[in-house]
C-alpha cells in the first residue's frame, strides 16, 4: 500500500519573483521580475529550512518563518552585546549592520505587497508596553519608521485585561482567523513589553478547483492505516512540475501568479521526514529552476491547520539561548536597563491554514515578551506548612546520605 503524505508550502512567505522562468506569470509576461538582495534570500531561506527541522515533531505542522523573523527583526534593534550577535546570527544577518539589516527587512516586506485583486496580504505590528517603562528613543524610532509598528500602553499587572487587548487587536488583523494569542498566564507582574507582528493571506486559485468534483476518498497515514478526507481534484492543466529524488511536486499559483502554493508529495517508498530532511536553501533554489510547464491533474485533499508553537526551545537549539536568560540577556538599546536586567521570557506563535476549492486563508501571530529579572532577595522567609522534600548531604562531596518526602508530619 502506498504511503501518502504530502509537504505544502504557501507563496505567503517566498516572493513569486525568485521562482522558476516556467512560471504562469512569466510566460504571460504581465510581471517584471522582482529579485531580493542575495544576503536576505539567503539569511532567509537558511532561517526558514533550519525552523521547519526544529518544528517538525512527526505530526500536522504550520508556521510562519516571515512572521517570527520580522517580530525578531524588531527584538534586533533593541538588543547589544552578545544577545545583538546570537539574534543576528539566529536569522542569518551577523555580517550586516543594523542599518543594512532594518533596510533589508524593509525592502522584503515592501516587496510582497500584491498588486493582484485575487490575493490580499497584510502584515502588521504593535508594541504593548507597559505603563511607566520607558522605550529607548532610537529603538521607538525605528519600530515606527521602519517597521510601521503601533505602540500602545498597558497594565501588564492585570494579565486579563492586557491579554484581551492584544488577542482583540490579533483578531482584527488576522481577519478573524486567530482569535487568541496570549494567555493571562503569559504576563507575569515584571513583564514590560510584549512585540507582535501579525500575517493575513488570502489567493484564490488560477485554477480554482471544481467543487462537484470533491469526494471522499483515502489517505493513506505514515502509521500504515487510512483515513477518509475529502479529496478536491483539479482536471488537466499545465502547471510546472517537478519529479526530484524521491518526490514529485507542482505550484498551483494564486492570481496572476505572483504567489504560488507548492505542494511536495514523496514517490511510494519515501516519507515526508526524508523528504523534510532535503529542505536546504541550495536545494530549494535548485528546484525552483527546475520546474517545468507540465500537463497533468492534481488531487489533493481539503484541510485546515491550527497550531501554537513554543518558539523558545527551537531558538534556543539555533543559538539564541542567551536572549531568554535573566541575567545574562542584554536589551540595554530597547529600554534604560542595564545588561541583565531585562530579558526575552516568552516567544510563541499560532499559525492557522485553510485550503479548500476555492484558494487559501492563511494566518500567523508570533508574540515576544520581556520580562525584567526578578531582583535578589535580601531577607526571606520559608514556612514549611505543606508537604516538602528533604535531603541530608555532605557538602564538601555532595553526597546525599537520605532523601526524603513529608507529606504528613
Amino acid at each position: 500500500m502506498r504511503t501518502l503524505a504530502l509537504l505544502a508550502l504557501a507563496g505567503a512567505w517566498l516572493l513569486g519573483g525568485c521562482g522558476s522562468p516556467t512560471s504562469n506569470q512569466s510566460q504571460q509576461g504581465t510581471q517584471p521580475v522582482i529579485q531580493l538582495a542575495e544576503a536576505t534570500e539567503t539569511a532567509h531561506l537558511q532561517f526558514t529550512f533550519a525552523m521547519l527541522q526544529q518544528l517538525d515533531k512527526g505530526e500536522n505542522l504550520c508556521f510562519s518563518p516571515l512572521s517570527l523573523e520580522v517580530a525578531l527583526g524588531m527584538t534586533l534593534n533593541g538588543a547589544a552585546g552578545e544577545t545583538f550577535d546570537a539574534i543576528a546570527q539566529t536569522l542569518g544577518y551577523k555580517e550586516l549592520r543594523l542599518s543594512e539589516f532594518n533596510s533589508q527587512m524593509r525592502q522584503l516586506t515592501s516587496l510582497l505587497k500584491p498588486t493582484d485583486a485575487d490575493v490580499h496580504i497584510h502584515l502588521a505590528n504593535s508594541l504593548w508596553v507597559h505603563r511607566g517603562f520607558e522605550l529607548k528613543p532610537d529603538f521607538l524610532r525605528t519600530l515606527l519608521t521602519v517597521y510601521d509598528s503601533r505602540v500602545e500602553t498597558v497594565d501588564f499587572s492585570n494579565p486579563k485585561a492586557t491579554a484581551d487587548t492584544i488577542n482583540q487587536w490579533v483578531r482584527e488583523q488576522t481577519n478573524q482567523l486567530i482569535n487568541q494569542l496570549f494567555e493571562p498566564s503569559d504576563f507575569r507582574l515584571e513583564t514590560r513589553l510584549a512585540l507582535v507582528n501579525t500575517l493575513y493571506f488570502e489567493g484564490k486559485w488560477q485554477h480554482p478547483f471544481d467543487k462537484s468534483a470533491t469526494v471522499e476518498a483515502p489517505f493513506y497515514l505514515e502509521n500504515g492505516t487510512e483515513k477518509q478526507v475529502p479529496m478536491m481534484h483539479l482536471g488537466k492543466q499545465r502547471l510546472p512540475y517537478l519529479r526530484g529524488e524521491g518526490f514529485e511536486a507542482v505550484a498551483l499559483p494564486y492570481g496572476k501568479g505572483d504567489y504560488q502554493f507548492y505542494l511536495f508529495v514523496p514517490l511510494e517508498g519515501h516519507s515526508v521526514g526524508e523528504l523534510r530532511k532535503q529542505f536546504t536553501p541550495e536545494n530549494w533554489r535548485k528546484w525552483r529552476r527546475a520546474f517545468k510547464l507540465t500537463e497533468g491533474t492534481v488531487a489533493m485533499p481539503r484541510f485546515k491547520l491550527e497550531a501554537l508553537h513554543n518558539l523558545q526551545p527551537p531558538l534556543e537549539a539555533l543559538g539564541m539561548g542567551i536572549a531568554f536568560t535573566p541575567s545574562k540577556a542584554d536589551f540595554s538599546n530597547l529600554a534604560n536597563v542595564a545588561p541583565g536586567e531585562l530579558f526575552l521570557d516568552k516567544a510563541i506563535q499560532k499559525a492557522v491554514v485553510e485550503v479548500d476549492e476555492e484558494g487559501t486563508k492563511a494566518a500567523a501571530a508570533t508574540g515576544l515578551t520581556f520580562t525584567l529579572t526578578a531582583a535578589e532577595p535580601n531577607t526571606f522567609q520559608v514556612v514549611a506548612n505543606r508537604p516538602f522534600l528533604f535531603a541530608i548531604t555532605h557538602q564538601p562531596t555532595g553526597v546525599v546520605l537520605f532523601l526524603g518526602i513529608v507529606r504528613e508530619p
